[in-house]
């Protein structure tokens, strides 16, 4: 289910990230009402969520709820004109996947979920400063999210 998530965790990032005319182009069959930053957002939330409900059922409704909210929160900011960025004006992938790494505390408050966060968003980080192509840093970025799950 791990590697199964990834792969579609990661496509979902992609397909947020695409233009209309690019997704006509390299994925013409994915429906064009989809191809919007909505769909990673939403979709990679409720990924890490069903994620979450399979290996993880132990916590109250209103945790995983709380959860994706963040999630949600988190996958909609590069932190650019953010007072806690160091790098102004320029995306940070680091904060990015921190951020998105923490949004996890309400179903599991632990050292593990902090250890997810700093991993996320180191790889974030330095996936994004090695590669420079759209494809492979949306890919990665994507199936991270799903893939560092099993830290905790």
């Amino acid at each position: 289910m791990v590697v199964l998530f990834t792969i579609l965790s990661a496509f979902l990032y992609r397909i947020g990230g695409l233009s209309k005319d690019s997704a006509k182009k390299y994925f013409p069959w994915f429906p064009q009402i989809l191809v919007r930053s909505c769909t990673r957002d939403l979709g990679c939330s409720l990924l890490v969520i069903s994620w979450a409900l399979m290996f993880l059922p132990i916590v109250a409704w209103w945790r995983y709820l709380i959860a994706f909210i963040l999630t949600y929160g988190a996958l909609t900011t590069y932190w650019d004109d953010s007072p806690i960025n160091w790098m102004k004006g320029e995306d940070n992938y680091y904060l990015h996947g921190f951020f998105i790494g923490l949004a996890f505390f309400p179903i599991s408050f632990t050292w593990l979920m902090f250890a997810r966060a700093v991993v996320l968003g180191l790889f974030m980080g330095l996936w994004c400063g090695i590669f420079k192509d759209d494809f492979t840093e949306e890919f990665g970025r994507g199936g991270s999210i799903i893939a560092t799950l099993p830290i905790i």
